[in-house]
């Protein structure tokens, strides 16, 4: 019996240490925390990412702080570096996101730190990033008719070749409906509203032809909007954005204003 008390003394005691000794690998005498700013963020191109930065040692002074970033365009880049010789230090780091050759690409951000006594602990930050560079692809032909008319009268932008009747449709989803002047006229409002958080504008000076994300916000930002648009004519250029995610432009190409009702449509193309 007092065979088995010692070996279960001794079974405690190795795992009471074990405990310990994993406990003491996890405690690192160095760290890196931020005070703002977060780990993995979104961002497209001309934003300024901030980060505050924290960085102590406990039994040592700060040899050296740096900051490197990865990425596919241009490989791995010392952002910065510097010899704090503090036992804490503070800093605040401004990332401002590139334009880079990619739609879409993932930028790594390592902070690392090292002591006198050669401990050293790293941070690593994520950095999602839409360029909005490229030409954006375009759909072509959809058909939206009066709003009197028992024909698709609004679509979302969301899908905007999924056009519908707006009378049937779930309201959060008419995002573009043609508002009709009152239900006797028979002429086409030429008038686009929405139920939505969409804003348009019109810019018939904006190249279509070489249209991206970043062309469409810097003139849609630049412009004054509005929760419609109107005085609509073939080759205006509207611009539109929903709930500060969603950006395109619209080209419409014809509208027909035929007698009665029933056949009066505009025809358009749209990027977004």
């Amino acid at each position: 019996m007092k065979g088995l008390q010692s070996k279960l003394i001794l079974l405690f005691v190795a795992v009471a240490v074990f405990i310990s000794c994993e406990k003491d690998e996890k405690e690192s005498p160095i760290a890196i925390s931020l005070k703002s700013g977060q780990a993995s963020v979104f961002a497209e191109t001309g934003d300024k990412v901030l980060y505050e930065i924290e960085v102590y040692s406990v039994h040592s002074t700060i040899k050296q702080f740096t900051i490197t970033s990865l990425e596919t365009d241009n490989g791995e880049k010392t952002l910065l570096d510097v010899s704090p010789d503090e036992a804490k230090y503070h800093t605040t780091y401004t990332y401002e996101v590139p334009e880079f050759s990619k739609d879409s690409l993932l930028v790594k951000l390592t902070m690392k730190a090292v002591d006198y006594d050669d401990n050293d602990f790293s941070l690593v930050c994520y950095i999602t990033v839409k360029t909005g560079t490229l030409l954006l692809q375009e759909l072509s032909g959809i058909v939206m008719y009066s709003g009197l008319s028992n024909n698709p009268n609004a679509f979302s932008l969301s899908d905007p070749t999924q056009v519908f009747l707006r009378a049937l449709a779930d309201s959060s989803m008419v995002d573009v409906y043609d508002y009709p002047l009152d239900s006797t006229n028979t002429t086409l409002s030429r008038e686009w509203h929405t139920n939505t958080d969409v804003y348009f504008t019109k810019s018939n000076n904006f190249n279509y032809s070489t249209a991206t994300l970043t062309s469409i916000k810097n003139t849609y930002n630049s412009s004054v909007r509005d929760k419609f648009v109107g005085n609509l004519q073939p080759n205006d250029l509207i611009l539109f954005c929903k709930r500060d995610s969603i950006f395109g432009v619209i080209q419409i190409t014809d509208i027909a204003d035929n007698e009665g009702i029933t056949n009066d449509y505009y025809r358009f193309n749209i990027k977004k």
